[in-house]
């Protein structure tokens, strides 16, 4: 081969290369747009630059996100995301603009609220940050603020440094109404939390949106990686310095919430597993099935009191079976003269508000169901030996979906992995729950 038939083949070559990269990355600003258009909703958004990889992974850096109705601002290191790469390749521009991929895995490293402002860090101390956490976070017994909630200064002394964050969001379409999704939260040194279950859609319409989905069952998990060290130790110095006297006190509020509230009290079964969840290095799972389906926004809008007033719930401690929460009758012989006195009084007030309340004119609750069907965009795995290492997709008996990469199959449990920067998001789950293997086409 003579030098110029040796300069067409390298011209050749590098423009198979250079010509799907260029439109790779130049896609990839139109995938970043459309990504951030579909989060509007939750406040502003900007970033400084995007990288863009062969393997299918889109780099946000330094995104700054300011909650909408606040000024204090979320600086988050990069959000990397991970999508099919020959969605960047052959997509238009429009259609990434407007479109977000079937499934689509999003990785959000370093967020840290800012000092600009103080309000949103306020809010969610408040709120004892649901609905990121489900339990109020022990405040109960030792907490002195509204609801209830630690006050800014117990805050301070608890958490003596701003928590930062890892998450990552993976969703999956698996028919035409239906979307499995799982959120892993990461807060070192503080906790590791994931939510996960099946969203319904509205519509079958091929844009896909969240805010308007309906949820009906979700699935929570809880493992203590450090705060719950650091909350009772500062707990048991507002309680004689006894760790056992402040979670006896959580448990005997708790119960006088639900005399005035719910006209029931925890079992003495419920209330020692109660305890028992404040302990160090505990981990808890929990199902929460909605009494009535609600949209993703209406619920993501109630309060933690209003949520679990909706719920009928069944939860586990470590590998423990799951057991349902509920109440039974208050047991008056055993309430003292003041208690029951008081009680009654706070009973009187709450009836007072619901009157109020009912009286007021209620927007009419909306049902939607769907029955199972449409494209699938999703294909069961048969042999999971040879999934080991592959991005995959389990549904558990409960109904529980798992998103990760299978890292082994051992006798009895499979391992997972997400990608995460602690690398603390591995789960074992028990091959007999597993009803299902899959993976996206």
């Amino acid at each position: 081969m003579n030098n110029r038939n040796k300069i067409i083949v390298l011209v050749i070559m590098v423009a198979l290369v250079a010509i799907p990269y260029w439109r790779i990355k130049s896609n990839s600003e139109f995938f970043v747009d459309g990504i951030m258009s579909h989060l509007n909703h939750l406040g502003t958004w900007s970033h400084a630059s995007v990288d863009t990889s062969l393997n299918g992974k889109v780099s946000i850096n330094r995104v700054r996100f300011t909650p909408r109705g606040f000024r204090q601002t979320i600086s988050i290191e990069s959000i990397d995301v991970h999508s099919d790469m020959r969605k960047l390749l052959l997509s238009s521009a429009q259609h990434l603009t407007t479109h977000v991929p079937e499934s689509m895995t999003l990785s959000i490293n370093n967020a840290q609220l800012q000092d600009n402002a103080s309000d949103y860090s306020m809010a969610v101390e408040k709120n004892n940050y649901w609905p990121m956490a489900v339990g109020y976070l022990g405040a109960y017994g030792c907490g002195t603020g509204p609801g209830p909630s630690f006050s800014p200064d117990q805050w301070d002394q608890i958490l003596t440094s701003a928590p930062q964050f890892n998450m990552e969001l993976s969703y999956s379409l698996i028919d035409d109404y239906h979307l499995d999704f799982n959120l892993n939260i990461d807060s070192l040194d503080n906790w590791f939390i994931a939510w996960s279950g099946t969203l319904t859609r509205s519509s079958d319409v091929p844009k896909i949106s969240f805010n308007d989905t309906i949820v009906d069952t979700l699935y929570y998990y809880h493992s203590d990686q450090g705060f719950n060290k650091k909350r009772n130790e500062y707990c048991a110095t507002q309680n004689n310095n006894s760790f056992s006297a402040y979670r006896l006190k959580g448990a005997e509020e708790i119960q006088g919430y639900l005399r005035v509230y719910a006209g029931k009290e925890m079992p003495q079964f419920l209330s020692n597993q109660y305890q028992r969840s404040l302990a160090e290095n505990i981990e808890v799972n929990s199902i929460l099935k909605l009494k009535e389906p609600k949209y993703l926004y209406e619920f993501a809008a109630l309060s933690q009191n209003e949520a679990l007033g909706l719920l009928t719930i069944e939860a586990a401690i470590g590998e423990n079976e799951y057991q349902p929460i509920e109440l039974t009758d208050i047991d008056f012989l055993e309430l003292d003269m003041e208690t029951l006195r008081t009680e009654m009084e706070a009973k009187e007030q709450e009836a007072k508000r619901v009157e109020v309340e009912a009286n007021q004119p209620k927007e009419l609750l909306k049902t939607i169901t769907h029955t199972m069907g449409g494209t699938q965009s999703e294909y069961l795995i048969e042999n999971w030996n040879q999934a080991i290492g592959q991005n995959i997709k389990i549904k558990t008996k409960r109904g529980r979906p798992f998103f990760g990469k299978l890292m082994s199959i051992g006798d009895t449990h499979l391992t997972i992995t997400s990608r995460y920067m602690s690398g603390s998001a591995t789960i074992t789950v028990a091959k007999k729950d597993v009803v299902y293997m899959t993976a996206s086409r």
